[in-house]
């Protein structure tokens, strides 16, 4: 693969398919967040948790355990009419 890094061609594909990605990662990203925040409490756990990621460049798994403890704690409290599991 190395050899081909000098090969205009193959370098407009590489560009052109990392940005292909992250263009669909970002799609999705969006329409799962439009999906899963419903209230209040999702906003700010959302909000949150971009904070931390990019303020203290925390680990992912670290937050997503924070975050289900959160919810796992905060769903039976509020009981929100939004969340399709019933």
């Amino acid at each position: 693969m190395l050899r081909h890094w000098a090969n205009p061609n193959a370098l407009g594909f590489v560009k052109g398919a990392f940005g292909a990605a992250i263009g669909t990662i970002l799609g999705a990203s969006v329409l799962l967040g439009r999906i899963a925040i419903g209230d209040w409490l999702t906003v700010l756990i959302a909000a949150g948790s971009l904070g931390v990621l990019f303020r203290f460049k925390a680990s992912n798994p670290p937050l997503i355990d924070t975050t289900a403890i959160i919810g796992l704690i905060a769903f039976p409290l509020l009981r929100p009419s939004w969340v399709f599991v019933q």
